[in-house]
């Protein structure tokens, strides 16, 4: 079976890559295809419409590779650390090609289990609505069934999370549930 991780975080050993591992190594039976978005070139969707019935995303970046990863995933784990309300734009512009598959009817994320993982300053409830939305769209729309959301909040240092033993057992449940 096969995980593709999608770490929006720029900061690499901090705490959405802490959390990520736990999951990931409490997986068994999985091929594990890691990604920190930062390190890879990512163009936005620039909305040509060139994308549809049997044709791919026309843009020629690691994009289009992670794309191709995720349709053949049996389980997706994204992970982002939430700055000013929101996602990182890493994790936003691999999320907007998503645009792709789902106006694409040959291709699908149906069937496709899907891991959030956000970190965040604030206190955990602040951006519950936000949480919400992005778990319904784009993961949910584009037929990725959403099994489980890890927030950890009022977190501020790189990797202080794994000093927080809820967060640390939550993800290896998580990760062993799979």
């Amino acid at each position: 079976m096969k995980c593709v991780v999608l770490q929006a975080s720029p900061r690499k050993g901090g705490n959405c890559e802490v959390l990520v591992n736990e999951i990931t190594s409490a997986m068994e039976n999985y091929d594990v295809v890691n990604y920190f978005l930062d390190d890879l070139n990512i163009e936005p969707c620039h909305a040509c419409g060139g994308c549809g019935d049997g044709v791919d995303c026309v843009v020629d970046d690691d994009g289009s590779k992670i794309l191709d990863d995720l349709l053949d995933a049996d389980v997706v784990v994204f992970s982002s650390p939430i700055y000013y309300g929101q996602m990182t734009a890493q994790g936003k512009l691999i999320t907007d090609r998503f645009y792709s598959v789902s106006r694409n009817p040959q291709k699908s994320f149906d069937g496709t289990k899907a891991v959030l993982v956000f970190t965040q300053g604030a206190p955990e409830g602040i951006y519950d609505q936000y949480i919400e939305l992005t778990k319904t769209s784009p993961f949910e729309y584009c037929g990725m069934d959403v099994v489980d959301v890890l927030v950890a909040g009022g977190i501020q240092e790189p990797g202080s999370v794994k000093d927080i033993e809820e967060k640390i057992s939550k993800a290896k449940e998580i990760g062993s549930k799979l």
